[in-house]
């Protein structure tokens, strides 16, 4: 069995025992080393589990004081047990059929100063090309998530950051490349030079334009993933929602 589908089996049995009433609200979980034993894994996949019940919104892990069972009754997560079996072409699938259509409206609504922290956000990006690669993979995400925040639309920004959040980093292949990327000059700049291209649309106000560009930025993440997916694997989605792909978009008829 793979890592990701054992930490999930581990994260089911950990909700469930949750949610039998052993825990009241508020109680602290056995510590890492605790439920490694009484599941007999080890505690990295103990703390993969940990993480799938954080961003379900039934634990909260504090520093130095242990994991947590918070009152699901009060929980405002929109995660599903079916979100973590979402494949990675999947996502991809989604985002170049959400991203879009949020970079276009995007176009129609994004202000001044927007556009202003968006170049600066640019300029603080290309400075860590082969620099911080951490710092590098927090402004790609504070670049897309300004995008949403663009549209003044309060749905579509937890939409697509519960895409980002909840779902990218919940996934084995998006892992492995997060990390060729974020240490890979060839990919830093590639990402770059797409984040440029979409901030320029955005500038000039162009839907088509912007929708066009995300959908390409979307294209490029599919490729590179594609070089990394085991496409023997059972689980392996890619050439389904590549065979289905999200339709480019012609922009030479925009007025």
């Amino acid at each position: 069995m793979s890592n990701q589908r054992r930490y999930q089996e581990i994260g089911r049995k950990i909700e469930l025992l949750l949610l039998s009433g052993e825990f009241s609200p508020g109680a602290r979980l056995p510590s890492e080393r605790e439920l490694s034993e009484q599941f007999g894994a080890s505690r990295a996949i103990i703390r993969e589990a940990v993480i799938m019940l954080e961003l379900k919104g039934l634990v909260e892990v504090k520093q130095g004081a242990g994991i947590f069972f918070l009152d699901f009754s009060d929980s405002n997560t929109v995660l599903e047990d079916a979100i973590s079996e979402i494949g990675p072409f999947e996502l991809l699938q989604a985002r170049q059929l959400l991203e879009t259509n949020i970079a276009s409206f995007a176009a129609t609504q994004i202000k001044a100063n927007e556009i202003k922290e968006m170049r600066m956000l640019l300029v603080e990006q290309e400075s860590e090309i082969n620099g911080d690669s951490l710092r590098f993979n927090e402004l790609d995400h504070q670049f897309h998530k300004m995008i949403a925040e663009s549209t003044q639309n309060n749905l579509l920004i937890q939409m697509a950051e519960s895409m980002w959040a909840n779902v990218r980093t919940n996934n084995s292949l998006w892992e492995a490349l997060n990390n060729q990327f974020l240490h890979e000059e060839r990919l830093q700049n590639l990402w770059l030079s797409d984040h440029k291209k979409i901030l320029m649309a955005l500038q000039r106000r162009s839907p088509q334009e912007a929708k066009l560009v995300v959908w390409q930025h979307i294209e490029h993440a599919k490729q590179e993933l594609f070089k990394l997916a085991n496409v023997d694997e059972p689980d392996f989605d890619g050439y389904m929602y590549t065979a289905n792909s999200v339709p480019t978009l012609d922009v030479s008829s925009e007025s």
